[in-house]
């Protein structure tokens, strides 16, 4: 985890989530819902906290039968929510550490990204390996102490405040609960806004990227 950039600040950390973050909808879910005999049945288990992302994922891609390339084509139409590339190009500015965490996969985000003109993003998630007849995941960031998650987020967020860090935390859904009272900043919307609301947690809601960097605060 360490920061070769001399241009960059290390103590101060922005993370991002992905999924219905920085897209208008769960990607995942959508390639579910498109590809996957079973559609949403994992996925609606592991909203209901009854199965673990890990879970999730393998049951359900055991039910996709296209490949790669079919994926793809329909990642390809995917757009960001307004102002994403205005934010990030922001945090570079202003020197942040910056990265997407997601309980996600690596191969789709860098994927959309890319489609946008967005690339050399740090990006910390898990992994699917495409080999013949078969889907396979190996889950870099798990961490016991947060058994449902694959890449556990307040983990990772708490190694850089050990460091010194500072960390704000920009996310949307349920794969995010965890970070409340753990990261020293958050901006919200959609469930983590209802959640960190229901719990009496201070974050910064917001709608669109543009929407973010009116309200955005120097940290």
């Amino acid at each position: 985890m360490s920061e070769v950039d001399g241009s960059i600040d290390p103590h101060k950390v922005v993370f991002c989530d992905f999924d219905g973050t920085l897209t208008n909808f769960v990607i995942i879910d959508h390639l579910y819902e498109t590809f996957a005999e079973c559609g949403l049945q994992y996925a609606e288990r592991w909203e209901r906290g009854e199965i673990s992302t890990m879970e999730e994922m393998e049951s359900t891609f055991a039910t996709v039968t296209a490949s790669r390339e079919e994926m793809e084509r329909e990642l390809a139409k995917v757009d960001l929510v307004p102002g994403v590339s205005e934010f990030i190009s922001m945090c570079q500015k202003r020197g942040y550490s910056f990265a997407i965490v997601s309980d996600g996969l690596q191969w789709y985000i860098e994927y959309i990204l890319r489609q946008h003109g967005i690339t050399g993003l740090r990006i910390i998630a898990s992994q699917i390996h495409f080999e013949p007849g078969a889907f396979r995941f190996s889950y870099p960031w798990y961490d016991p102490e947060i058994p449902l998650r694959s890449t556990s987020k307040p983990t990772i967020i708490r190694r850089y405040q050990e460091r010194g860090s500072k960390v704000a935390f920009v996310g949307d859904g349920t794969s995010d609960f965890e970070v409340v009272g753990v990261a020293d900043l958050i901006y919200a919307r959609r469930k983590l806004a209802e959640y960190c609301l229901s719990k009496g947690v201070p974050a910064i809601e917001f709608t669109d990227f543009f929407d973010l960097l009116t309200k955005w605060q120097a940290f």
